[in-house]
């Protein structure tokens, strides 16, 4: 019972050492969080041991960040290093680490504000006091954690998947990467907010800047997914026009074709006519030398002078 009430006390008693101590398991699991919405969003098949890479070392560097540099820079050196950190791991292009890492941080940080304003409003405690008691702090990110894991449960239960193209045209990437480029400055400011005045702001201001941010990410997603529809289509278009041409080609090739063949059944159908076997004859060995020609034509296949062992 002693036990129990010691254990107790620690959770109640004001301390950020002791709530910086407690919580610590919990960047294990936000850096798990933020990984497994990056993988579902980027539809990356990766190993175990990699994630556990990724995990361990993101967890470690964000602590460090949070204790040595204060706020908003270790946010930002925290996200940079993320950043190199799943194009070194996980073997992404820059384009698409970019798209995939502020989606899943952004989900993650409205979240955090659609929860921090109600929690402490609700709680009737002040942002202090959420930093410094580790029962409070605890029981926040526990919050926020539980809808993090529902919308990581929705994606894969219902198997919804973001197929992000990687050779997007050079115009359609830029303004992408500025949308996007935007998209982290407000989360920054966003979090700087939150980090401030987070026990300040009215739950209506909180939760309209939860709605605009809300909204901003799905218009982002809804743009992006315009700009690949579009894309595809032209790279259907133009495969239909290349298609159109062979045609065409292969239209022109049986006319001459055609052309020929009636040419040569003419001639053969004129020497029979005339019973004149010495020209047919004579005819017939100029039309062997011409297939032989032909023939050797064969040479020209793209197999054959890319592999010259099929000769």
């Amino acid at each position: 019972m002693e036990l129990l009430n010691n254990i107790w006390t620690l959770l109640i008693t004001p301390s950020e050492l002791n709530t910086q101590i407690l919580t610590f398991p919990f960047y294990f699991v936000e850096a798990y969080t933020i990984m497994t919405l990056f993988l579902l969003i980027c539809n990356i098949q990766t190993s175990k041991k990699k994630q556990l890479i990724f995990v361990i070392s993101l967890t470690i560097t964000s602590s460090l960040f949070e204790k040595l540099i204060s706020s908003p820079l270790n946010v930002l050196l925290n996200d940079s290093f993320m950043f190199l950190l799943i194009i070194l791991l996980f073997k992404t292009i820059p384009f698409k680490t970019l798209i995939g890492l502020v989606s899943s941080v952004g989900i993650f940080g409205i979240i955090s504000s659609l929860i921090s304003n109600p929690y402490i409003t609700i709680l009737d405690i002040t942002a202090e006091q959420l930093s410094t008691i580790p029962i409070y702090n605890i029981g926040h990110l526990l919050c926020i954690y539980a809808i993090n894991f529902l919308i990581i449960f929705l994606l894969r239960f219902r198997k919804i998947e973001f197929n992000i193209l990687e050779d997007i045209d050079t115009k359609n990437k830029k303004i992408i990467l500025v949308n996007f480029l935007l998209g982290i400055f407000v989360l920054i400011v966003q979090a700087c907010i939150i980090f401030y005045f987070v026990d300040k702001l009215p739950i209506i201001i909180t939760l309209l800047s939860c709605i605009s941010l809300i909204a901003y990410l799905f218009i982002s997603i809804y743009s992006l997914t315009r700009v690949m529809k579009l894309t595809l289509t032209t790279r259907k278009l133009e495969s239909a026009e290349e298609y159109n041409k062979t045609l065409h080609i292969l239209h022109d090739n049986v006319r001459a074709f055609k052309h020929d063949f009636d040419n040569i059944v003419t001639t053969i159908g004129g020497y029979i006519r005339t019973n004149d076997m010495e020209g047919l004859k004579s005819y017939y060995l100029q039309l062997e030398d011409d297939c032989q020609d032909v023939n050797n034509l064969y040479l020209l296949n793209p197999e054959v002078v890319n592999n010259p062992r099929y000769l």
